[in-house]
């Protein structure tokens, strides 16, 4: 059964979770530098099959975007044009 695939941008770091093949539990993977995220996605694909993408979408206390949003818009758009046979979401 394929993982989803979960990711909470930085601009510096990323860090990277995956679920168990029954989709019950997540678990740290990995953190990796910005710039590295692509690639790792990559590497990892070829070993795992994942089903989703979950990208965290931040928020401040007041439930307004904060400044990170476009990052993780602009990674979200490279998501989908990596991988456009794969949902994205933002949670």
């Amino acid at each position: 059964m394929p993982r989803i695939f979960a990711i909470d941008y930085g601009t510096k770091r990323v860090g990277l979770a995956v679920t168990d093949p029954m989709q019950i539990i997540a678990t740290a993977l990995d953190t990796v530098h910005s710039k590295d995220l692509f690639d790792y996605i990559a590497t990892y694909a070829q070993s795992e099959e994942i089903e989703s993408f979950v990208l965290g979408y931040p928020k401040k206390l007041d439930n307004t975007d904060n400044k990170m949003v476009p990052h993780v818009i602009g990674v979200k758009n490279k998501l989908q044009k990596l991988y456009p046979e794969k949902p994205v979401h933002l949670v």
